[in-house]
């Protein structure tokens, strides 16, 4: 432990040195020197074994954490004037998906943060065009995207915080960049952030001149690559705070969540999460400001950009300005939480989403294949079926094949559709054993169902960890449709139990009848089961028994 110390302290102090401290303070707008431009740093801390890809080196980077016992993430919140939409949803899906897999899966101590912005000119605009106050068009839709975080089984951070309520951390914040001389103040009272000062922006993307100056086009600036930390007040129904610096106004939209993530985790930060988009001007803003205002090279060690949601056949993302949205509220209306989050696990965290019923379609299947496995699995495990003699020593090293494989995707930039493809091969072969599609094996017999076990719960506990729910109780999603609905109290498993035990009397007595009576018995367990899988619960016939499983999606219809 002294020895870990010790190797902290020299890397900090050389990073920290004196000559790079003596750059960053420079006001020289030259060049900046190739060691500090464009470069990431390793941090000093403890290697993971996990890799991320890095947009920077453009490859992927190891995960050294500085303090694994706390590990800090901040995310950028939404802006809150509008209903959420699933390209919204999709990035929060998918970083909650991470976050699981490092607090769930690799047993970190994951400490999250989000801002909310509810300053901001489209929520100025939004509440000028529908008259209403620009307060409560922000808590109406930031508690409507609490609800669609819920609803989508995507966990809270851990700490919130509103910009409204923040004002007095945000202008400290600007204060300390005035003072560097990182800043300065237009004769309107707005500030805006030197870009010629930071010696290494650009370091998250390589920008052009023309993309510099597409940042906001605002009177009093410098050079076109400036932007506003603090936008002046201009009209009398916009919000505003008084400034040190005179005049009153509000936060540029960088600065919020420069000076927030600051305020939670200070200097150094190790995950900042958002979608691709934000990437240029946003997180480069960000990471800018941090670096002046901390006087540090690097401010955060993994920036994680999730890829951009679009309609199939429509390169553009997802944007309410652009009108092709669908929202979460219409998304839910067709399919379930669960097949989104498989859609999103089928696509990895930071590659395009192609929206797509059909897209939506193969992950219902999917999901539905894993369900299926866990009812087959528990009616073998209850001797539904018949047990079968296997070969012990190959399906313990098919055991241990897959939990190496799946810890592997993981380790390897979170590779959730890896992952889950290892889980799916490892099902298909158990399911050919236990489902008479082989014979008993002649080296190692045995029934093996601890072995058996083991696989389910492994994968059982791999797609929790990932966020699904639970595969083993799929009446739990029937009960928590049917407790919103009503406020009785019903027993689905036994209800469901008692009428295919009803079932398989008939099912006997069928065998023992002549052929009319037979066809009349028949009939009638087909009818039963028809019934159920119109309410969505499928019925899995065998040979001792029946076992069934719940069809999130079911497709009543209306009996007279």
């Amino acid at each position: 432990m002294l020895k870990l110390s010790y190797r902290l302290e020299e890397c900090k102090r050389a990073v920290n040195s004196q000559q790079f401290r003596r750059s960053m303070n420079s006001n020289s707008s030259s060049k900046p020197t190739q060691k500090f431009a464009n470069s990431w740093q390793r941090p000093c801390g403890e290697y993971t074994g996990i890799n991320i890809y890095n947009h920077r080196v453009r490859g992927k980077v190891p995960l050294v954490l500085r303090n694994p016992h706390m590990v800090t993430w901040y995310t950028c919140g939404p802006t809150v004037y509008d209903k959420t939409h699933v390209g919204h949803a999709s990035t929060y899906v998918k970083v909650d998906i991470i976050q699981r897999i490092l607090r769930d899966y690799f047993k970190y101590n994951l400490i999250t943060a989000m801002n909310i912005t509810d300053v901001d000119d489209k929520i100025i605009t939004r509440s000028k065009e529908q008259g209403r106050n620009w307060q409560e068009l922000a808590r109406t839709y930031d508690a409507e995207f609490k609800e669609n975080m819920l609803r989508l089984n995507v966990r809270p951070p851990n700490m919130r915080a509103h910009v409204s309520a923040n004002i007095p951390v945000i202008q400290r914040f600007i204060e300390q960049l005035i003072e560097n001389q990182q800043a300065y103040v237009a004769e309107d009272k707005s500030v805006y952030f030197d870009v010629s000062k930071c010696q290494n922006y650009g370091k998250l993307q390589n920008i052009s001149k023309d993309e510099r100056a597409l940042q906001e086009n605002e009177q009093g600036k410098r050079t076109a690559a400036d932007f506003a930390l603090w936008k002046a007040k201009k009209t009398s129904h916009e919000p505003s705070w008084s400034s040190k610096w005179g005049g009153e106004g509000r936060p540029g939209w960088h600065i919020e969540c420069s000076a927030i993530a600051g305020m939670f985790f200070g200097d150094e930060l190790d995950f900042h999460a958002g979608g691709l988009d934000l990437r240029f001007p946003h997180h480069e803003n960000e990471e800018a400001q941090c670096c002046a205002h901390y006087k540090k090279n690097q401010w955060v060690n993994y920036w994680l950009h999730t890829g951009q949601l679009h309609l199939v056949g429509d390169q553009q993302k997802m944007s309410k300005s652009l009108g092709n949205t669908i929202t979460v509220d219409e998304m839910l209306k067709s399919y379930t939480a669960d097949e989104f989050r498989m859609a999103c696990l089928l696509s990895n965290y930071n590659n395009a989403m192609p929206y797509s019923d059909q897209l939506m379609l193969t992950a219902r299947q999917t999901l539905k294949k894993f369900r299926n496995f866990h009812a087959d699995l528990n009616a073998y495990m209850q001797f539904q079926k018949a047990p079968k003699l296997l070969d012990r020593g190959a399906l313990q090293s098919q055991l241990d094949h897959t939990i190496l494989e799946f810890d592997n995707s993981l380790r390897d930039d979170f590779d959730t559709a890896r992952a889950i493809s290892v889980l799916m091969d490892q099902m298909s072969s158990i399911s050919r054993c236990i489902n008479h599609q082989s014979a008993d094996a002649q080296q190692e017999p045995a029934h093996c169902l601890d072995l058996l076990l083991a696989a389910g719960n492994f994968i059982g506990s791999s797609m929790l960890n990932l966020g699904i729910s639970s595969l083993a109780d799929s009446s739990n999603i029937l009960c928590q449709q049917q407790q919103a609905n009503s406020s009785a109290q019903v027993d689905v498993n036994l209800l469901v139990a008692d009428l295919l035990a009803i079932r398989s009397q008939l099912r006997e007595q069928a065998a023992e009848s002549t052929n009319v009576k037979k066809l009349e018995l028949l009939e009638l367990c087909d009818r039963l089961r028809n019934v159920l899988q119109e309410h969505g619960i499928n019925v899995r016939d065998h040979k001792q028994g029946s076992s069934w499983v719940y069809r999130e999606h079911k497709t009543a219809t209306r009996r007279v």
